[in-house]
């Protein structure tokens, strides 16, 4: 009676195993196909993070680079010698470009003249021989300059061309005292920059004036 029930267990392990009740391929290839997408996200997130990372690195590559030439930039200010003062002649001071010196209208000339008074060669005299010496070598640009008033009996077209023959005058008398000629330019500007409002007597009077002008950088070049 035993072995009769031991055979019909077999019987029915063989129809089991016949009828396909074993693991199911599809299920299988499920669980495969959901393991393979696992992978692939893990596989992302690890070239997610290794690209920030990455990006980080350039970063601090980038500031360390940056602290670097700052240092060096730094060092060689250490190591660059301190500039020497501008000294400055009486009368001159500094704007860009290089130094000048303002010489009022009443030093100069008569109202509406544009001849040097002769008290006005002694000023000239002494900045001939500051340019010669101080600012030897540099451009001498003379500038000169008018109130707003127009002309009306000096007999010159504009105050343009009053303050052009004013400048050239100072340019000539300074080419007398050895100021080499190759260094010297003339122009005038009327009354286009003036130091102040031409609103009342004073402030034209302090627009009347010639300006010399000693250039650090060559003129025309």
């Amino acid at each position: 009676m035993r072995a009769i029930r031991v055979g019909w267990a077999g019987v029915m392990l063989a129809a089991l195993t016949i009828t396909g009740c074993g693991p199911d391929p599809k299920a299988q290839i499920r669980t495969l196909e959901q393991d393979r997408a696992n992978l692939q996200a893990q596989l992302n997130d690890a070239n997610r993070r290794a690209g920030q990372a990455e990006g980080a690195l350039s970063q601090r590559d980038q500031e360390l680079l940056a602290l670097r030439r700052q240092n060096e930039e730094l060092q060689g200010r250490l190591n660059t010698p301190p500039e020497e003062p501008r000294v400055l002649e009486p009368g001159w001071q500094p704007v860009r470009g290089g130094v000048m010196i303002a010489i009022d209208e009443a030093v100069l000339f008569q109202s509406g003249k544009a001849v040097l008074r002769d008290d006005a060669k002694r000023v000239l005299d002494r900045i001939a021989t500051t340019l010669n010496s101080t600012y030897s070598g540099k451009d001498v640009l003379v500038l000169g300059h008018t109130d707003d008033q127009p002309i009306q009996k000096s007999g010159w077209k504009d105050n343009y061309e009053l303050s052009c023959q004013r400048s050239l005058s100072v340019l000539r008398y300074l080419a007398t005292r050895s100021v080499d000629p190759k260094r010297l330019v003339a122009c005038g500007s009327g009354e286009h920059r003036p130091r102040a409002a031409n609103n009342n007597a004073a402030n034209r009077q302090a627009n009347r004036r010639v300006e010399i002008f000693a250039m650090d950088v060559p003129l025309g070049k």
